[in-house]
């Protein structure tokens, strides 16, 4: 069975098209996650989360 998690940041749209956003899981843990490159990673706190799917989004290039 899959963890639940909830997208708790707004999904953007990366330069390759693809899609970027920010999980939380129902214990408080935050991913990082984007559809083009695969990344799916844990955050240590939301700014940073916040800042890295900014940053992330305007140079992924990556496809769906």
């Amino acid at each position: 069975m899959e963890e639940y998690r909830e997208i708790v940041s707004d999904v953007l749209t990366t330069a390759g098209g693809a899609q970027a956003w920010i999980e939380m899981n129902l214990t408080g843990y935050l991913t990082k996650r984007c559809s083009g490159c695969g990344i799916d990673e844990d955050a240590e706190a939301m700014a940073a989360a916040m800042q890295w799917l900014t940053e992330h989004a305007s140079t992924c290039v990556a496809r769906q």
